[in-house]
């Protein structure tokens, strides 16, 4: 899939789910901020309640994508004959669109009351979608090539270096502009550096980089530099800075993403197995919806 195309995908995405929650939150939104002893006199109370027409469906079909997303991700990644069918980076996209969009409608499901075991359900299921998030912006920091393998601590300096002699030699700036630039890909104290300052810092650094970049390139317009080189280097900038970051980091942010695992795995059982049983409840007692 070629970069313009999966962005407009990923847009796609963005906008099914945008239009989805904010859609059935305008629709339903009277009845959602009446308060639980108000809602049995709602004119649509018998369709948003639970069991009714309308947020039975919500919790049906959220649970069918959190269910698909799961399956379709995990067997991408484990089953040895399926490793050749598109890159896991797209089944990962999907995967997360799914497990956001599909608790979304379970939450729509409960309208927004949940106890006892469906309430540890609904938890498990949020902790495991912040926590799906957070992996997905770890998996990021793991550079990957076009196949998806990971690249070498060789293979990344390698690269670095080729935006270095370009930084250097095609748009000649000095050493200390160069070594500016490399200051922002690390902090300034790395030996012993914990799980959570590491993670603020590639938070931090990416939303300010950008800017603190722009800070430093901003004096090359007085050496007669015009705008659009000027452009041409910082997103230069932004690579080496980019790749250096994942060369200094790359074992920590591999093991932090191990750790991630030991959360996310843990409440993704806890959440089937609860919703199975809720599942199982829901048709002994004939919630069967439209079946």
């Amino acid at each position: 899939m070629k970069d313009v195309a999966h962005q407009v995908f990923l847009w796609f995405l963005f906008l099914i789910a945008s239009v989805t929650i904010a859609g059935i939150a305008l629709r339903n939104f009277d009845y959602y901020t009446l308060t639980f002893e108000e809602r049995p006199f709602h004119e649509r109370y018998e369709e948003l309640k639970p069991s009714g027409m309308e947020s039975h469906g919500y919790g049906i079909i959220g649970s069918c994508m959190i269910i698909f997303g799961v399956s379709m991700y995990s067997s991408r990644k484990r089953i040895r004959s399926l490793r050749n069918v598109g890159k896991i980076k797209y089944f990962l996209e999907f995967h997360i669109f799914l497990c956001l969009l599909g608790p979304a409608l379970v939450l729509y499901h409960t309208t927004f009351k949940f106890g006892g075991l469906v309430a540890v359900c609904f938890w498990s299921m949020t902790a495991v979608a912040l926590s799906g998030i957070i992996g997905r912006y770890l998996y990021v920091q793991i550079p990957k090539g076009i196949l998806g393998d990971e690249l070498s601590v060789k293979e990344l300096e390698e690269e670095s270096l080729k935006l270095y002699r370009v930084l250097s030699d095609e748009f000649g700036l000095d050493p200390v502009d160069l070594r500016k630039i490399d200051a922002l890909s690390s902090p300034k104290q790395t030996k012993s550096i914990s799980i959570a300052s590491l993670l603020t810092f590639f938070i931090v650094n990416d939303l300010t980089r950008r800017g603190r970049l722009r800070h430093i390139v901003h004096h090359l317009h007085g050496k007669s530099v015009d705008v659009v080189t000027v452009k041409k280097i910082t997103r230069f900038a932004n690579d080496r800075i980019t790749l250096l970051r994942r060369i200094h980091f790359l074992e920590q942010v591999k093991n932090l993403f191990h750790y991630w695992h030991v959360i996310h795995l843990p409440f993704s059982i806890i959440m089937f197995v609860i919703l199975f049983i809720h599942i199982g409840v829901a048709v002994t007692f004939g919630y069967t919806w439209i079946f």
